[in-house]
């Protein structure tokens, strides 16, 4: 069987900074059944120059005159995050959380036991980040939005240059939303053979198709964006599905992986006896009389399928009746030799 795909719930900003919203979503997020609820963390003085600005997307959804004040307004606090973090080890779910500079991830590893680095795609060339989990023995998620094969191999050999890491590799397309015309599912084969590692999906489309597809293809852990309510303040709503939809997309991939089975053909007890009811077997067609060799006139293929098969018919003709067989009957192989 299929093992588990890990599924991750990125709130990311969708909580408006308030840690009331975020404790809130945390428990209906934990209910659906979700391995991780992921979180972002960053000081915007660290992350944002005066030359910043804002993508169009958060233009759109968000009124803050620049990209700092956007994420100023978005923050939660650092006790806010020893906050969340608790609740979800109360609650059984893994707390992740993507920093975006070398003083938030310090205060994470201190704070939170994090199941994951993780590694934005905006971030796989920030050396202190990486140079920094390269020391570490956490797991990692990198995911590649906007990178080339041969940014992911350069950002892979900084992560590597100790020793080999546990990376998950993530598919990405940075568009929010993403078209389903962008978003080339075909390059999580792709990344699984260039590169050896798992590889994972961070579905940036509105909607559950594409996630479910790349479980599908192999895809061995999902992200998908959350909020409390899509049309909400806020950067990352409108591109976000509900906690609603995606109690849907868990139950969805729990039942896909049920139903991915094993190479191997295998049958129920069910189709066992689908098998008897709607095969045929070899039939009299009349009344075969004791000593009687059986021809192929004698016989038909008629259901159940419980006796020789028709393409078994070479053990039934030129063989001896060892008793009547009345017509109609199925012939069983006690009735012959």
């Amino acid at each position: 069987m299929k093992q588990n795909v890990y599924i991750i719930a990125e709130v990311g900003p969708n909580h408006n900074g308030d840690v009331n919203i975020a404790l809130q979503m945390v428990e209906q997020i934990a209910k659906t059944g979700v391995d991780a609820i992921k979180f972002q963390f960053s000081n915007p003085y660290e992350l944002y120059s005066e030359d910043s600005f804002k993508a169009t997307y958060q233009k759109q959804n968000d009124a803050a005159p620049s990209a700092r004040e956007m994420s100023l307004r978005f923050q939660l606090k650092q006790e806010d995050h020893i906050l969340v973090y608790n609740k979800c080890k109360e609650l059984g779910v893994d707390y992740i959380c993507t920093a975006f500079d070398i003083g938030s991830l310090r205060f994470l590893e201190e704070h939170c036991d994090m199941a994951y680095y993780k590694i934005a795609s905006g971030e796989i060339f920030s050396l202190d980040l990486l140079n920094y989990m390269a020391k570490h023995d956490r797991p990692i998620i990198l995911s590649t939005g906007m990178a080339t094969y041969d940014e992911v191999g350069k950002s892979l050999k900084i992560l590597n240059k100790y020793s080999r890491k546990n990376i998950t590799i993530l598919h990405c397309i940075s568009a929010y939303p993403a078209k389903y015309e962008e978003v080339n599912l075909m390059n999580i084969l792709e990344l699984k053979e260039r590169f050896g590692y798992k590889v994972g999906f961070s579905d940036h489309t509105i909607g559950n198709e594409c996630a479910i597809a790349a479980v599908v293809m192999g895809a061995c852990m999902i992200e998908k964006h959350v909020t409390y309510d899509r049309n909400a303040d806020g950067p990352d709503h409108k591109a976000s599905i509900t906690i609603e939809e995606l109690g849907e997309l868990v139950k969805s991939i729990r039942n896909i992986e049920l139903a991915m089975g094993v190479r191997e053909r295998k049958f129920s007890e069910t189709q066992g006896e689908i098998a008897k009811v709607a095969r045929k077997s070899i039939v009299s067609n009349r009344k075969i009389c004791k000593g009687e060799i059986i021809k192929l006139d004698d016989i038909c293929y008629k259901r159940p399928g419980i006796g020789f098969l028709p393409i078994e018919q070479d053990h039934v003709i030129g063989k001896i009746a060892v008793c009547d067989i009345e017509r109609d009957r199925v012939i069983k192989a006690e009735y012959i030799e």
